[in-house]
Order: structure tokens, then C-alpha cells, then sequence
């Protein structure tokens, strides 16, 4: 074993390449991935690992890369006997990620995930073998997710029961990405708006990768479990999952849809990324295809890592039924809020002011105060005067 500290920041395949005394990239690579190197004592598998400087690289640049046997197809590494297992130190499918707590891997198209019976052969059963194969301490394991049969992408297998329990009960809170494979065309870097299942409406972000003149490949920032709220809105802009459905164009026979990326955050707060290249079948499918330019209205960024994470959530994505309306309608919201407002209190305001003010207040001052005015004034004058006429007529009677 040899072993050196890095001392320039990037990638781990760049260190061995400059520190490590490997020829070539090609040749870093392949012993990265066959385990032939460890970073900080963990063993990594992934070339594009970023390092930093004061980091340990210990490799071993004799270790033999595993050849072929005849019991292993290069096109499909994970399809091959027990013996070659045992064997070999190699992965039956290709790891992206692993630690002391879980295994992220690669499941290919046309594999079970898991399954309760155990005579059933799945990707998860290879790489259970193969796990406790490599030490005593791959004992308790279990799978985290699932994914569909025609389905490929990322897998997790956790090592022990309590990142298990973390992993599948906090798996909603962890962002995705999908690669898509429409036949058909899309405006560069948009966003879909699909509608979910209670009826609330959300905007998912994609990107074109690149474009042919009858497929189109496209980096969709959505979890793998709402490809059925996404379908159809593609149908809505004439395009079609490839080989998803009866009637579907099916080239590669396979479904177009692979789970590109994940990030995940661990009990105490770290935060891991994640992620795998494009399948090749996708790649020999949209050989000679263009990458389409984004117009100035699209600004849809489909990345993940660290520089990008907290900006967009992965399941509830950010809602705007303000903008929904203003598209279908072309009504902004605040009318709907006006009409309740409107109704109860025209018609009650209107009336009993106007009437009852109009008619007590004029009417009765003026009778009252006219009439009994003049009434008072006139009779007593009268009833005064006749009693003096008579008493002077009886007086002047008796001195006659």
C-alpha cells in the first residue's frame, strides 16, 4: 500500500494522477472503482470525490483489476453465478457512494429491487451477498427503497437498523433528480405545471439536455415517485415517456426514466450527495442530438449539490396558483375576493339610512309647534271678554 496527502484541491482521480504515479486518468479510475483506494482509511468508489488539501490517500497501485470470467457479461455486471461472487472483489452493480452507515448503488433496468421471497434473485440480494462477503461487520442490513422493474437509478442499503429508521421515515424530505426520455419537444429549461392528487397545483423545473429531431432528454427536479403527476402534463406538450404505457414508443426496451441523484441529510446534520451518470442507453439513443440554447424568459436551474441546496425543496416544491390563474384566466386573484365583500353590504347600508331619517325628522317638527301656538293664544281672549259684557248690562239694569 502507498500513500500520500493531497495537496491540491479537486477530485480524487486528479490527485492520483498528479500525487499517486498513475499514467493515466483511465488507469485512477479503475482502481477507485475496484476499491483499490481510501480516503482518510474509508474506502471510495467514486472518481469525482472532492478532495482538499491535508487529506490521506492510501492506494494500492499493484492491486489487479478483476477480469472477465465466463460467468459475467460486461454488458450487465450485476448477472453472474454464486462462485464468481465469492471470488471476486468486485460489486455486482456499480456503487456510487458508501460509508460506515449506508451503500448507495446502481440498480439496472429489468431487476427486482427486493422481494419477500427469498428463492426470488434481486439486485438487493446480490448485494447483500456481496457485502457480507467483504467483512464481518456487514451483518445487519437492510434496504431503503425501491425502485420499479424498468425503472433504474439509485438504491440505498443501510447498515444498521437505526439509519434504516432514519433513512425511510425522512425519505419524502430528501431531494431528487430524474433523467426523463420524451419523443418529442420541449422549450429549453421550463417548468411543467402539473396538478397533484388533492388537487393543489405545482410547478416542476426541468432542463434539456440535449435534443434529437424525435427525442428529447430532460433533467427533471422531481422525485421518481411523481412520474404519474408529471405524465400528463408532457402529453399536454405532445411528448411521451419512452416506454412507459402499452402504447409507448418503446426503442430501448426499457422505461426513459432513471434516478440520477439524491441528497440526503444524515441524524446529526451532514449532508451527502449522491449521484450517477447518464445510462448509456440513453446516451446511444440521443448520439448526435444538440444541446438546445435557453431563451431569456427561461431560467429554470436544475443542479444539486451544496452550492444549490435549501434554494429548492424536494417534494413540496413552491406553489403559484397566483400565476396558474393569471395564465388560465387572465383574471387576477384579488377579484375573487371582492365579490363576498360586495354583496352583504350594498343593500342593507342603502335603505334604512335613507327612509327613516327623510320622513320623522321634517314632518312632525312643524305640526306640533304651529298649531298649538295659535290655539292658546286665540280663546282665553275670547272667554275673557263675554263675562264683562254681561255683569255692565245686569248693573246699569238695577240703577235704572
Amino acid at each position: 500500500m502507498e500513500g500520500f496527502e493531497v495537496r491540491h484541491p479537486g477530485t480524487l482521480v486528479d490527485a492520483l494522477t498528479m500525487q499517486g504515479g498513475y499514467t493515466t486518468r483511465t488507469r485512477a479510475r479503475k482502481a477507485i472503482k475496484n476499491g483499490a483506494v481510501k480516503l482518510e482509511g474509508n474506502v471510495v468508489r467514486i472518481p469525482s470525490t472532492v478532495v482538499e488539501p491535508g487529506m490521506n490517500v492510501t492506494h494500492d497501485r499493484g492491486r489487479k483489476t478483476v477480469r472477465k470470467t465466463p460467468g459475467q457479461s460486461m454488458r450487465d455486471p450485476g448477472r453472474f453465478n454464486t462462485r464468481t461472487t465469492r471470488s471476486s472483489s468486485k460489486p455486482p452493480f456499480d456503487v456510487v457512494y458508501e460509508d460506515d452507515d449506508f451503500l448507495a448503488y446502481i440498480k439496472p433496468s429489468g431487476w427486482v429491487t427486493a422481494a419477500p421471497n427469498p428463492k426470488v434473485t434481486t439486485s438487493y440480494s446480490r448485494m447483500k451477498n456481496w457485502l457480507e462477503q467483504q467483512g464481518s461487520g456487514n451483518r445487519d442490513l437492510h434496504f431503503v427503497n425501491k425502485l420499479m422493474k424498468d425503472v433504474s437509478g439509485i438504491c440505498l442499503i443501510a447498515k444498521n437498523k437505526f439509519w434504516r429508521e432514519h433513512l425511510q421515515e425522512n425519505w419524502n424530505d430528501f431531494r431528487q433528480g430524474i433523467y426523463i426520455l420524451v419523443e418529442g419537444h420541449l422549450p429549453p429549461d421550463d417548468e411543467l405545471e402539473c396538478s397533484e392528487e388533492n388537487g393543489d397545483r405545482v410547478q416542476v423545473q426541468y432542463r434539456t439536455m440535449r435534443a434529437t429531431q424525435k427525442h428529447t432528454l430532460l433533467k427533471v427536479d422531481a422525485p421518481i415517485e411523481a412520474i404519474q403527476l408529471i405524465m400528463p402534463s408532457l402529453r399536454r406538450e405532445s411528448c411521451i415517456i419512452i416506454g412507459k404505457g402499452k402504447t409507448a414508443p418503446d426503442p430501448l426496451n426499457r422505461e426513459g426514466v432513471h434516478m440520477f441523484a439524491l441528497e440526503v441529510t444524515g441524524p446529526n446534520g451532514r449532508e451527502i450527495m449522491v449521484k450517477s451518470r447518464v445510462p448509456r442507453e440513453f446516451l446511444g439513443l440521443m448520439k448526435g442530438g444538440e444541446t438546445p440554447k435557453p431563451n431569456k424568459r427561461r431560467n429554470a436551474e436544475v443542479k444539486f449539490g451544496k452550492s444549490d441546496r435549501g434554494q429548492r425543496p424536494l417534494v413540496r416544491r413552491p406553489r403559484s396558483t397566483d400565476n396558474w390563474d393569471l395564465k388560465t384566466t387572465g383574471k387576477p386573484v384579488e377579484k375573487n375576493a371582492e365579490k363576498p365583500v360586495a354583496k352583504p353590504f350594498e343593500k342593507p347600508v342603502a335603505k334604512p339610512v335613507a327612509k327613516p331619517v327623510a320622513k320623522p325628522v321634517a314632518k312632525p317638527a312643524v305640526k306640533k309647534v304651529a298649531k298649538p301656538a295659535a290655539k292658546k293664544a286665540a280663546k282665553p281672549v275670547a272667554k275673557k271678554a263675554k263675562p264683562t259684557t254681561k255683569k255692565n248690562k245686569i248693573g246699569e239694569e238695577g240703577l235704572k
